[in-house]
């Protein structure tokens, strides 16, 4: 083949090869480019997730101070200090996790749909249960009663052995466990026996005509005030001191009725235990008074 020609078979080859060289250029400039304009956006992205989840981490913080110095206010239980505090700290968490996903460009509506969904399903499932905690959480804040005190709930009455999220547990004088959902608890009335630390006992004393007098009265306060009887004079001095002297804590007799055949008087005074008290103060009334029937007022 002469030399003009193989010159001018492989010149178009040549010029081939530069051309595919220039477009892999054009290619390396161009995904070059592509590359460092999103690792730029991707990190302009990260720092502004990092300054969120600070922001978020700011206010979890001021947030849990003022949650803590809310309840330190209060007589809540330390169990529901410790659970505020840590349904805070979740609650950051899920905002600060949102908050830096929504900014790094993640969708976020399908997963909160699904979420809602979710939660929607188990709330519907498990109501009974989730009202029970939220009344728990309550009982334990606000603290309407506390452990070893005594209450009675509808036919119920015992000293509190335990609170729980869930339920409350009472120890019956008898020796029985009730367990009461907390709900039934926040939705119905109950009484604190043990709230002001003391309790109102009463006698009913009735006595026959013809063995009663104007004097009766006074004799009947003495017993209940406990001169001759020092288990009942313990009990009054003891309020007595606690309150200061005040006077709503002194015993006194009323009059019930008078009539022709019986005498009516009915006994208050306030003592620390009614129920351990009543035995003590119904057997001195029945030794001061022989003829009186001494009835033992709830």
């Amino acid at each position: 083949m002469p030399r003009a020609t193989r010159l001018a078979t492989i010149a178009p080859g040549h010029e081939g090869h530069d051309g595919v060289d220039a477009l892999r250029d054009a290619l390396l400039a161009s995904w070059d480019e592509r590359v460092v304009q999103q690792a730029g956006d991707i990190l302009v992205r990260l720092v502004l997730a990092l300054l969120a989840a600070l922001v978020v981490l700011v206010g979890a913080r001021i947030t849990h101070g003022a949650a803590r110095r809310a309840l330190g206010r209060t007589r809540a239980h330390a169990n529901a200090r410790l659970l505020v505090d840590r349904l805070v700290q979740f609650g950051f968490i899920v905002l600060a996790c949102a908050w830096a996903l929504s900014i790094l460009g993640v969708q976020l509506t399908a997963l909160v749909a699904l979420f809602g969904a979710g939660a929607l399903a188990v709330s519907l499932a498990l109501q009974d249960v989730l009202k029970n905690l939220v009344a728990g959480l309550y009982i334990l804040v606000e603290r309407p009663f506390t452990i070893g005190e005594q209450i009675e709930f509808k036919t119920y009455s015992g000293a509190v052995e335990t609170i729980e999220l869930r339920t409350t547990a009472l120890r019956t004088a008898s020796g029985q466990r009730v367990v009461i959902p907390n709900a039934m608890l926040f939705s119905e009335a109950l009484v604190n026996r043990s709230a002001y630390g003391r309790q109102l006992l009463r006698l009913r004393v009735t006595l026959p005509a013809a063995q009663a007098s104007r004097g009766v009265v006074d004799e009947l306060l003495d017993a209940v005030r406990g001169d001759g009887a020092a288990p009942a004079a313990a009990h009054t001095a003891a309020l007595a001191t606690s309150a200061g002297g005040a006077s709503d804590t002194d015993p006194r007799v009323l009059v019930e009725s008078l009539t022709a055949e019986k005498v009516t008087l009915r006994a208050e005074l306030w003592v620390a235990d009614a129920r351990s008290a009543a035995p003590e103060l119904a057997w001195t009334v029945r030794e001061r008074l022989p003829h009186a029937d001494v009835t033992v007022l709830e």
